[in-house]
């Protein structure tokens, strides 16, 4: 007998299967990362395939057989995000992130809080995508804590003194997460103290709009971050 599942998802990717069909892998808010197999969605006919299509906020019934495999019964779209995918340069930026969770997680881990980040990130970025680049900082941010590589921004990762954020500049401690004063050496890349503040709000959960030049360096901290903890190759990260 074949167990009924019900679970809200965002479509990551999907992959064509045999003549007909599609595997898609969904990170779902009840079981994290999973794929189900979608049977005939590629013939003319389907009505499912169109809402099934990457990024998509969705609602599946799944069957859930006895060898595992979960089967693609029910969908029914909650959000479509339409205007990430009509404009080139932020589809490819929410295809980015799409990437990052997919080639990061495990299927079946119970991701909650990844999940709900991930459905925020495309919200926030749905309704300001003038600031897609301040909530992708947003999202990596929250991400990389929700991974366990959490960083520091109020101290000094050598001296343990409070960070100045009103002036100066501050050398990231990549390996260990955290940012250096001036008083304690100079090694490692430098950032302003502009950008460190920014990204202490952040943190907070405040997204205030702010300049290019912090942005920028801003996406180098998270890059740098990412890359030094979770050493993969994100393809679409190279058309940002």
């Amino acid at each position: 007998m074949m167990k009924k599942i019900n679970t809200a998802a965002v479509v990551l990717k999907s992959l064509n299967y045999r003549d007909s069909d599609k595997i898609y892998t969904l990170f779902s808010k009840d079981f994290g990362k999973i794929s189900v197999i979608a049977r005939g969605v590629r013939k003319i006919s389907s009505r499912r395939g169109g809402s099934m299509d990457t990024l998509n906020l969705v609602k599946v019934g799944l069957s859930e057989t006895k060898g595992g495999m979960r089967q693609l019964d029910e969908v029914l779209v909650l959000n479509s995000f339409g205007k990430l995918k009509d404009v080139y340069n932020l589809s490819t930026k929410c295809s980015y992130i799409a990437e990052l969770v997919h080639k990061t997680t495990e299927e079946g881990e119970n991701a909650r809080d990844l999940f709900e980040l991930l459905v925020k990130f495309l919200k926030i970025a749905q309704k300001f995508p003038e600031n897609i680049d301040l909530a992708l900082r947003y999202f990596e941010i929250h991400y990389l804590e929700l991974m366990g590589y959490g960083f520091d921004n109020e101290v000094c990762s050598k001296c343990k003194n409070p960070l100045n954020l009103s002036e100066g500049e501050f050398y990231l401690d990549v390996a260990h997460g955290s940012f250096v004063c001036n008083a304690c050496g100079s090694y490692g890349p430098v950032f302003s103290h502009r950008a460190v503040k920014t990204l202490r709000d952040l943190k907070a959960n405040k997204l205030t709009k702010t300049d290019s030049e912090v942005l920028k360096e801003l996406e180098n901290i998270t890059f740098a971050l990412i890359d030094n903890h979770l050493d993969i190759k994100i393809k679409s990260r190279e058309l940002i």
